[in-house]
């Protein structure tokens, strides 16, 4: 039984970001949750940045419960970002992605929005499936690009 006042136990099934240490401190950035009500199986992605205290720089990762995952090095996010820019976009796709099919409506992307030729925020983008196999209304958690190395 739970004491007035306190916070509820967390969810132990939630993916979280590793621990910091003395080599590598990690930042929660964003995170998102949805069920295919078909298969049953409750998806999660968990973005967060990576960032080396020993001077080799940082990235964003994306971990993923059920499928693969991504690793966003700034340096192929800027050149991403430039190409998109170019080409007249506002985003573009990076690591894992599930597209719909006719015979199954799951749609699961990692999404970078850029805003003149620099990536501006990631985007977890989720849609999947209700029990009789329709799309369920599109979910997505989203949080601003980082900018620059991030202090120790």
């Amino acid at each position: 039984m739970q004491s007035p006042g306190l916070d509820p136990p967390e969810d132990p099934a939630r993916l979280r970001a590793p621990m910091s240490d003395r080599w590598t401190r990690y930042d929660t950035l964003a995170y998102l949750e949805a069920r295919d009500l078909v298969s049953g199986e409750a998806h999660a992605f968990l973005a967060y940045r990576e960032t080396s205290l020993m001077g080799a720089g940082w990235r964003v990762r994306v971990r993923s419960r059920l499928t693969a995952g991504g690793v966003f090095e700034p340096a192929a996010m800027a050149q991403q970002a430039q190409g998109a820019t170019a080409r007249g976009e506002h985003s573009f796709v990076w690591g894992y992605q599930r597209l719909p099919r006719a015979a199954d409506a799951r749609h699961v992307e990692f999404r970078v929005h850029v805003d003149a030729g620099r990536p501006v925020r990631l985007e977890l983008y989720a849609r999947l499936r209700l029990a009789d196999g329709s799309p369920a209304p599109a979910r997505s958690a989203s949080c601003d690009w980082p900018a620059g190395p991030a202090g120790p």
